[in-house]
């Protein structure tokens, strides 16, 4: 008898898991541009290799409980409709993150239609666990740089230790300390909630306590890198920088982050141990019916947006003139050749160019980057266009001005670079496609994304205005304001350069 039932749970499950692997194949083959950058990421960044074990991992969570009766669960179907249009917006956009959460989100649909809604209820948290295969976080980098720099410059001072800031760089009496990307703590922040999710599903036994868990993983995680990062500046303070400033550095982070979660599993024992006790549920079981044809349709969805994708053919360049392009030209300003020590950096563009603009003892920098279309691997607006290099140039601060460019005044985020030597940049950035200015990226994203979805895809570029300051960066915005309040208004230098088809 048990025997007869045990071979009968194995055909049960055998053809839904047949299926499910076909969906993933499917999805994998037809929207490969985001599970390839989503496993390089995996690979080569030291931030995202917990990626690879995500998959693996939520599996085996869901073996640790009493498995379903699958079920087909047609209304399913619109989490992976809307999850595919995301995606179908994620990658028009080119916003990486919108694509990668709802490649996941997909997935998550694809078991709700082929397993049933009972197993996407029972396997909400290791599901939902999926969504760390996703590399987040890089967005909020800048963020957490800065306010994890204005609390150490906090806490130094409230210990009585004289401490200046300047943006993310902080003054002791033993030197200046930056605060790097690896410093902002999102490295820790990520292996605190993973960690603390698998925990929590293993431990505790109520939805709502496990995410409880999760968020006191979260705040501690990110006060833990707090106090991480003023140890490390208060030891190298009081020691004049003879400790935790080379391979000690990393040890004592180490050791920091050890004792970190040592706290959090006690938290987790003390709220697991403390938690009322809670009825063994037993397995879900339904009595609807298998269906193959419902199974099966979970795919049409994530094939119709590739489909769609490629018959808009918005990643077809457009023929355009991208060769011996002038310089922006403005009355009354000198040009002279682009500065050998900044240039900012530009992926892929069809062309760039720079110079220097000098008028009445002021000196402007210009640079400015074309691109015939916007596409993966060139696009106008990423993280990885900016006005540093973190090599010679690092941002230390970003802060709002008004500024007047191309016929638009409006407020406009302006980059604060530091270079060797105590040099000091503020840069404005402005975009354009076709005869459009933005001074906002995110106008910029909007406006192009609904143009890309009706196969709308203009030339486009970069332009980057630069100027030194010595104590004040409105000494550079005077400067930069003077420089565009005289410029040519870019459909002058558009038609002078023919860049518009």
């Amino acid at each position: 008898m048990s025997e007869a039932l045990l071979h009968k749970g194995r055909n049960q499950w055998a053809a839904p898991i047949a299926i499910f692997g076909g969906f993933v194949i499917v999805c994998i083959g037809t929207l490969h541009p985001t599970a390839l950058d989503m496993a390089r990421q995996w690979i080569f960044s030291s931030t995202y290799h917990h990626g690879i074990l995500v998959a693996p991992l939520a599996l085996w969570m869901i073996l640790q409980r009493p498995l379903p009766t699958p079920n087909t669960h047609f209304p399913s179907l619109s989490i992976i409709i809307v999850a595919a249009l995301s995606w179908l917006i994620g990658r028009t956009s080119g916003i990486a993150l919108i694509e990668q959460l709802s490649f996941v989100g997909i997935l998550i649909g694809g078991v709700g239609v082929i397993f049933g809604s009972n197993a996407l209820k029972q396997w909400a948290f290791p599901l939902a666990f999926l969504f760390f295969m996703v590399p987040f976080g890089e967005t909020i980098v800048p963020f957490l740089q800065d306010m994890t720099a204005a609390t150490v410059v906090w806490l130094l001072n409230l210990f009585g230790f004289q401490t200046s800031i300047d943006g993310i760089l902080i003054r002791t009496s033993a030197g200046v300390f930056e605060i790097a990307e690896a410093c902002s703590g999102l490295n820790f922040l990520l292996a605190a909630l993973m960690i603390s999710s698998l925990y929590a599903y293993l431990s505790l036994r109520t939805f709502r306590s496990r995410m409880v868990f999760v968020f006191i993983a979260a705040v501690v995680g990110l006060v833990a890198n707090f106090i991480r990062v003023f140890l490390l500046v208060l030891v190298a303070t009081i020691t004049n920088m003879k400790i935790a400033v080379g391979p000690d550095h990393m040890i004592l982070g180490l050791a920091f982050y050890a004792l970190v979660f040592l706290s959090l599993f006690y938290i987790g024992e003390h709220m697991r141990l403390n938690a009322p006790a809670i009825t063994a549920n037993a397995p879900l079981v339904t009595h609807d019916h298998w269906r193959s044809w419902v199974a099966v349709t979970a795919a049409l969805p994530v094939i119709f947006v590739s489909l769609y994708t490629n018959f808009l053919g918005i990643y077809t360049a457009q023929d355009i003139n991208t060769a011996d392009i002038d310089p922006l030209q403005a009355t009354q300003w000198r040009m002279r050749t682009a500065p050998e020590n900044w240039s900012p950096v530009f992926v892929n563009p069809d062309f760039k160019t720079g110079a220097t603009y000098e008028k009445s003892g002021d000196a402007v920098y210009v640079n400015l980057a074309a691109y015939t279309h916007d596409r993966p691997g060139a696009e106008i607006i990423t993280s990885m266009n900016r006005a540093w290099d973190d090599r010679d140039w690092h941002r230390i601060a970003t802060e709002k001005y008004v500024i007047f460019l191309f016929g638009r005044s409006q407020q406009t985020n302006v980059d604060i670079v530091a270079g060797t030597q105590g040099r000091r940049l503020a840069v404005a950035t402005a975009y354009w496609r076709g005869s459009e200015v933005y001074l906002d990226k995110k106008k910029f994203k909007i406006d192009q994304t609904l143009d890309k979805l009706k196969g709308v895809n203009p030339p486009g570029g970069i332009v980057m205005i630069a100027a030194t300051f010595v104590n004040d960066p409105e000494e550079a915005v005077r400067k930069i304001r003077a420089f565009t309040g005289d410029v040519e208004k870019l459909s002058v230098w558009q038609a002078r350069n023919k860049v518009i088809p």
